[in-house]
């Protein structure tokens, strides 16, 4: 399924941490596409934070802080 924000890796688990059941949506996105659509949103990113894949882990993280400029 095509998310609203373009290509991306959907997903949809059915069950959480020790097989409690959860229903919500996770649209994993690349991060250059997530600082254009903040940027776009007129967002300004004060940090982020990038975590490699490690320990059989098979996607890189992103982490971003954005907040939205004070009108003058």
């Amino acid at each position: 399924m095509q998310s609203p924000w373009g290509d991306d890796e959907h997903l949809r688990p059915a069950q959480a941490y020790g097989g409690h059941p959860v229903s919500y949506e996770s649209h994993l996105l690349p991060k250059e596409r997530i600082v254009g659509l903040l940027d776009r949103a007129g967002l300004v990113i004060t940090a982020h934070m990038v975590q490699e894949p490690d320990n059989g882990a098979t996607r890189t993280i992103a982490t971003f802080l954005a907040l939205k400029p004070e009108r003058p």
